[in-house]
């Protein structure tokens, strides 16, 4: 997070006001773009005929031999208006592909695997930014306890009551700072410049001796010296569990739960495309005498399903966001998730209505074992971590 970035350092939080000049430039750029087109554009190209890349000669708008444009640009301009054409545009492949995800998926699936894929969005593509999409929904809007939240990172390094006092009052004052900033991700700033400060409370409350009334009970349940579970013997696995299993184990998931939860949201960020490789064996059991369907064919089913999901999610989120104690939200819940299952499965495989019908049940079952498998998998490694 860049302003927890900041905060953490000591040093300024970037104000509402230099927000607004970003974005301001970047308004500008598209300005300069209008009031500047095409200048200083080609001029190299136009006078060799040749690709500035490759050397090829040219023949229209694009090099046919490595595909860059004719034109390139050598101006400030041009170079600003790279960077929110970079940003901003989504290209027509986007749009052609989202009409046949959402309502023919089966289509799109079967299209993308008989070869037609210049129209669309490779599959990959489209997870990556429905993953991202979600990535910026949690952070733009999840929910996290702030005081709950225990890094101590840098805490750990104060040495004087000096220090950790003028450390306290600077992300308090930090704070103060970055009350009113509402762009995304300031939520998530906030919430780690809070979670230093109570580190560093902490801290300066053990140069004065005084003890932290939130870590006395553990401490106190720690120091009997027991495991929770008995410690088995031998082995990598072995080892494994009874190190989920100890005192201190227990002890740091029970005293910081916000800080886990973060590092399992991040974990599960990082490792959504795990999400494919534990679809697919189940994918195959509901075709296992088929030779018609390769993996390469269920890895591309999987991947746009996944990908829908993965949106709906995202929309159903910000639409009860909008409007809190809509009850109606539980219609297109239950219903939305089974009928694009039905549709893809009949569309991409060539299924009969029953037989789609019966996959679809078996498919949802599936997705719903590998949605727990996944979960399980990310609070495993969030607790190790």
């Amino acid at each position: 997070m860049a302003g927890y970035a900041r905060a953490s350092s000591g040093g300024r939080t970037m104000t509402g006001e230099e927000l607004g000049a970003i974005g301001e430039t970047a308004g500008g750029a598209g300005a300069a773009r209008a009031l500047e087109p095409g200048h200083g554009e080609a001029a190299a190209a136009a006078e060799s005929g040749r690709c500035l890349n490759c050397g090829c000669a040219l023949e229209g708008a694009y090099c046919h031999c490595c595909g860059q444009k004719a034109e390139v640009h050598f101006t400030l301009s041009g170079l600003l208006h790279d960077i929110v054409h970079g940003v901003l545009h989504l290209d027509g492949k986007f749009w052609r592909t989202l009409p046949r995800l959402v309502w023919r998926p089966g289509e799109l699936t079967r299209d993308y695997v008989a070869g037609k894929r210049a129209r669309y969005i490779s599959p990959i593509a489209l997870y990556l930014f429905t993953v991202v999409a979600m990535f910026a929904l949690v952070v733009s809007v999840g929910d996290v306890d702030a005081d709950d939240v225990r890094i101590g990172a840098s805490a750990a390094d104060i040495e004087t009551v000096a220090e950790a006092e003028s450390r306290v009052a600077s992300l308090e004052q930090t704070l103060e700072d970055m009350a009113g900033d509402d762009y995304p991700g300031a939520s998530g700033a906030r919430t780690g410049v809070r979670a230093e400060l109570a580190a560093t409370q902490r801290r300066l409350r053990e140069l004065e001796g005084k003890p932290d009334p939130e870590r006395a009970p553990v401490d106190a349940a720690a120091s009997e010296g027991d495991t929770l579970v008995a410690p088995v013997d031998s082995g990598p696995l072995e080892s494994f569990l009874n190190g989920l299993t100890t005192a201190a184990s227990f002890e740091a998931l029970s005293e910081n739960p916000s800080l886990f939860l973060y590092k399992v949201q991040t974990k599960a960020y990082k490792l959504s495309w795990l999400l494919i490789p534990l679809s697919l064996p189940f994918l195959w059991l509901l075709f296992p005498l088929t030779k018609r369907f390769g993996m390469y064919h269920h890895a591309v089913f999987v991947t746009y399903s996944i990908s829908f999901m993965m949106l709906f999610t995202v929309t159903i989120s910000l639409l009860a966001r909008a409007a809190p104690g809509a009850d109606w939200l539980i219609v297109p819940i239950l219903l939305v998730p089974p009928l694009h299952m039905y549709r893809q499965l009949k569309g991409a495989y060539g299924l009969g209505r029953l037989s789609a019908l019966l996959r679809t049940v078996l498919l949802a079952l599936f997705a719903l074992v590998t949605l727990v498998l996944f979960l399980v998998l990310m609070l495993l490694i969030g607790a190790v971590g």
